[in-house]
């Protein structure tokens, strides 16, 4: 549990709020946003809250966030971390770079904003996949456009 069953306060080495938030847990989530928790901060992977949410299908939690004010553009974040230099080829622990991210998210304007910034769409990562090969409609009802921009 990512909270103290006594205290009923988060613990935050044990686990991230946004990522193990369940529909069930909508309240505990509102009463953390009351409390101040920042709606548009990455955790210590980098994720906000708002991408973590959606990401593992909690639709009230998302919903709430979006009420509470978090940021949809999520590429106004990337477009920050490109101006401030971050490498846009740094590979995770399973060799993909943001580019397999966002090509296999359907994130077609960040997929442009990559390769307009540099993005090298012949890395492979561990599973010998281009970002182009990620472009599933299992992960994205956006895949065919990220793939017309990557083949391009």
């Amino acid at each position: 549990m990512p909270f103290d069953l006594i205290s009923g306060k988060f613990i935050p080495e044990k686990s991230n709020i946004w990522r193990d938030c369940v529909d069930g847990f909508y309240d505990w989530v509102k009463q953390h946003i009351e409390e101040g928790a920042p709606l548009n901060e990455s955790d210590h992977c980098g994720d906000p809250p708002l991408l973590l949410a959606a990401g593992n299908g909690h639709k009230a939690c998302v919903q709430l966030l979006l009420d509470e004010g978090a940021d949809i553009e999520q590429r106004n974040m990337v477009k920050f971390l490109v101006e401030q230099h971050a490498d846009v080829n740094a590979i995770d622990l399973g060799d993909n770079t943001a580019l397999h991210w966002a090509a296999m998210r359907g994130h077609v304007e960040i997929v442009k904003l990559l390769l307009q910034s540099g993005a090298d769409r012949s890395i492979r990562n561990k599973q010998d996949k281009l970002p182009v090969d990620l472009c599933q409609p299992c992960w994205s009802n956006a895949y065919r456009y990220t793939q017309e921009v990557l083949a391009s």
